[in-house]
């Protein structure tokens, strides 16, 4: 199991926070949380979100839930956006 370790800012002077954990994911483009590894996730071509932030952003946007399409290689967890033809 991996440990995290964070340095406040205060005491670290003008070093950043440093964290040791692994994190795949990234962070989440619509709340700027951490995804989890195998947390249901949406990628598209600029970030990656939550798919619940996905959705209620898309939903609160256009008024109906996005077309997702599964994620490639085998990720269950990992869901692409459908492109709109121009």
């Amino acid at each position: 199991m991996e440990r995290e370790r964070v340095l406040d800012r205060d005491t670290a002077g003008d070093e950043q926070s440093v964290s040791d954990v692994h994190n795949r994911a990234g962070t989440c483009g619509r709340c700027f949380m951490l995804v989890a590894r195998y947390a249901p996730q949406v990628v598209t071509t600029s970030s990656i979100y939550h798919r619940e932030c996905f959705e209620a952003w898309y939903f609160g946007r256009h008024g109906r839930r996005p077309t997702l399409l599964p994620g490639a290689n085998g990720d269950r967890h990992r869901f692409q956006v459908r492109e709109r033809a121009a």
